[in-house]
This record gives C-alpha cells, structure tokens and sequence, in this order.
C-alpha cells in the first residue's frame, strides 16, 4: 500500500504475567490492535520506555488509556504493511513515527 497513514490509539494494558503488567497500542474507537513493525530488540525496549513515560503521566493525560477518549492520544504514523478489521500493522523505517497528542 503507497501513501503515509495516521492513526490514533490509545494504550491497552494487559496482564502478562501474575503481578506484570504489558502495554500495547489499539485505535481508538475501533479497539484494533496496532503494530509498529519492529525490527530489532532495541526499537522494542526504546517503545516500551516511550509507554511507560505514559504511565507515570496517567493523571495529566488520562484519555491515552481510554478506547473513547477523545483528547488524549498515541497518534502513529507511516506506511501500512497489513490492514484488517483487527489489526493495522506499519511498516519499520524512517517514516513511522508515534508521538503524544
């Protein structure tokens, strides 16, 4: 697929493990799952500290956690690889891009 995507998502927490908590990007609304394409352990571990930034400011931008929030975001954008009606995975380079909004 050509052309350059935006979405915004919200983060999901999850349990992985008793007493250990995940994190992962859905859209908003839709509550699709939202995959960034990593390549490599240190683009993974460099996201997670992105989320975690999120955590630890929940008071300050609470609607990032929150499917139906409209005013807080993960705002993702780039080229798509895979496009379904439960997943929208981008593809790894120079163009994807997640910032706060």
């Amino acid at each position: 697929m050509a052309g350059t995507t935006s979405v915004r998502c919200y983060i999901e927490e999850y349990e992985v493990s008793p007493g250990r908590l995940g994190a992962r990007l859905c859209e908003k609304g839709t509550g699709r799952k939202v995959d960034l394409g990593f390549a490599g352990a240190d683009e993974k571990q460099a996201f997670l500290r992105f989320l975690s930034s999120a955590h630890s400011s929940r008071t300050t931008m609470p609607d990032v956690f929150e499917k139906d929030g409209q005013v807080d975001a993960v705002e993702v954008s780039g080229s798509i690889d895979f496009d379904s009606p439960d997943e929208l995975r981008f593809i790894h380079g120079e163009q994807t891009q997640y910032v706060f909004v």
